[in-house]
């Protein structure tokens, strides 16, 4: 977005139209909106779309179904029920604002105009073309896609997902769409995130398939166990072991494997990270978005704010919201080295990363917008900050705000703005609970959600760097080298050693390595019918526990 194209009068016009939306206007401000329209058949216009913009953005309607209906009758609460029915109207209640505020200044306006005398005005000159209108660049999809069904609980509850499963005593039972049939067992923490697989925070799961054609898998932090089908069950005994118990056939014990799902170093003139993006990924580029010499390696992108300046990424989409290989649930990680231009003026936006899937979206972004659509979580100071957007199941869609303020270890607008190259890493753990923003290979901003919060991602929208894919209104203004996108969180300790080695003008990743792996998983140990094995949850390798 270009908000010093505005002109100051239509800028103000817009800043109390906000108030006026929101809420939270004085008389005074009242009174400024009203003169500002009376004579001005133009700024009517103006206001009149820029309210019914809003308007029709609130009342666009959810298609996310309704989860609580979803949990086991131990879970549910009239409670539960009753937060979903204030999420409704708080929904629809934007949108009614907008209508009224537009229709109550407006008859005003009228009024006032019936009673005064009307002059002779001069034509007015269009204005000349902009590149952007302001409205557009604080602009969000609030669509809800439709959630895929994962399975039912019980023996009557369709459930869509991802969902996490609470049991504090007794046995749920869940049937996957895969064909699984699972007994989670209390007291656990359960995940279910696709068709076919879930994850197991506490407690334990027993499995069995119907079908021996079919798979199903448990995630345990760093591990996978993969029925081979057959009959198994995974408890977790502490926050570093596990036990694999199989009943029947087979499972493959996996561990991660901790390299991008996607990678993009510029390095390429073809720009397409030639052998070392997932199967060669195509990338569209603006007119705007211009090779130039690398922050690490031979290439990076130039952008200039403007919004022909993007990169959009034509592989990963799904075709409904949680599908998709952007489709993460217990961790995400999004990396990049940049060197920013951000002017840092309110409603200026400029995107590292983003991939706007309705509510659905995440997105990795510099910000000033005084917390439009109360994203923030935590609440913070208005200001500049540096947001990092994500779904969570339960919580909605939310932003991890860092002021940018140089205060309690934070770096300022200044510091990052300084024409020097810095290196940033967003993540969310669904194992620990924690969603963070880290600088230059140091933890700077975080949140405590609760464990086992399974992040709702993918869909049919692509992902954009450099820019908003959605309107094209928020890109980037200078330089961003290095990006990659995880579908787990990296560690503190992974996250300082890529920025020693950027910081050292080399690849995030050790000397030898492949720097991107379409393989997510390795196999470490097979584990047989009638055997109990205990196994180290990082590196999957048996124990004397």
């Amino acid at each position: 977005m270009q908000p010093h194209d505005e002109a100051p009068d239509r800028q103000a016009l817009l800043d109390l139209a906000d108030l006026q939306i929101q809420g939270t206007a004085t008389v005074d401000q009242t009174a400024q909106l009203e003169a500002m329209l009376i004579h001005d058949p133009e700024a009517q216009r103006e206001y009149l779309r820029y309210t019914l913009v809003h308007s029709q953005l609130g009342l666009t309607v959810p298609a996310m179904p309704d989860i609580s209906a979803c949990l086991p009758p131990a879970t549910q609460s009239g409670d539960a029920v009753s937060l979903k029915s204030a999420n409704d109207r708080r929904s629809t209640w934007p949108a009614l604002v907008a209508f009224a505020v537009a229709a109550s200044v407006l008859v005003i306006v009228g009024i006032r105009l019936a009673r005064e005398p009307i002059e002779p005005r001069q034509p007015i000159a269009a204005p000349a073309p902009k590149l952007q209108t302001q409205p557009m660049a604080f602009s969000y999809d609030h669509r809800k896609p439709p959630l895929g069904m994962v399975g039912t609980i019980g023996n009557r509850q369709d459930a869509t997902g991802p969902l996490t499963l609470t049991v504090e005593q007794g046995a749920t039972d869940f049937q996957t769409q895969s064909g699984a049939s699972l007994r989670v067992q209390g007291p656990a923490l359960f995940g279910i995130n696709a068709r076919d697989s879930g994850v197991l925070f506490r407690g334990s799961v027993h499995a069995k398939l119907s079908d021996p054609a079919s798979r199903f898998s448990v995630t345990t932090a760093n591990l996978r166990i993969l029925d081979l089908g057959t009959e198994f069950e995974v408890d977790v005994i502490d926050d570093q072991h596990i036990a694999v118990h199989v009943i029947d056939g087979q499972v493959d014990v996996q561990r991660r494997i901790r390299l991008p799902l996607f990678y993009w170093n510029f390095d390429s003139p073809t720009t397409t990270t030639a052998d070392l993006a997932k199967a060669g990924s195509r990338l569209t580029y603006g007119s705007r978005a211009t090779r130039t010499g690398g922050i690490v390696g031979d290439g990076a992108v130039q952008f200039d704010n403007s919004p022909d300046a993007f990169i959009d990424i034509d592989d990963g989409l799904g075709s409904t919201a949680g599908t998709g290989a952007m489709a993460c649930s217990s961790g995400i990680s999004i990396e990049a080295m940049f060197i920013s231009a951000w002017s840092g003026n309110f409603k200026d936006y400029d995107e590292i990363f983003r991939k706007e899937d309705g509510e659905y979206r995440f997105l990795l972004s510099f910000q000033n917008d005084a917390n439009v659509g109360n994203y923030a979580m935590p609440p913070v100071p208005d200001g500049p900050c540096l947001s990092f957007g994500l779904h969570l199941e339960e919580f909605g869609y939310s932003e991890l705000d860092m002021p940018l303020d140089g205060r309690e270890g934070r770096p300022s607008k200044a510091d990052l703005t300084d024409g020097k190259p810095h290196h940033v890493v967003a993540t969310y753990d669904s194992f620990s609970g924690k969603k963070s923003l880290y600088i230059d290979g140091r933890l700077c901003f975080e949140h405590q959600f609760p464990v086992g919060v399974l992040a709702i991602s993918g869909g049919s929208a692509q992902a954009c760097i450099g820019n908003n894919g959605w309107v094209k209104s928020e890109a980037f203004q200078g330089t961003l080298d290095e990006v990659a996108f995880y579908d787990f969180a990296l560690t503190a300790d992974e996250i300082a050693a890529h920025h020693r080695r950027a910081a050292r003008g080399e690849s995030y990743f050790a000397p030898g390595t492949t720097p991107q792996s379409v393989q997510r998983w390795r196999s470490i140990t097979p584990v047989s019918a009638g055997t109990r094995q205990v196994l180290n949850v990082q590196t999957g390798l048996p124990t004397d526990r």
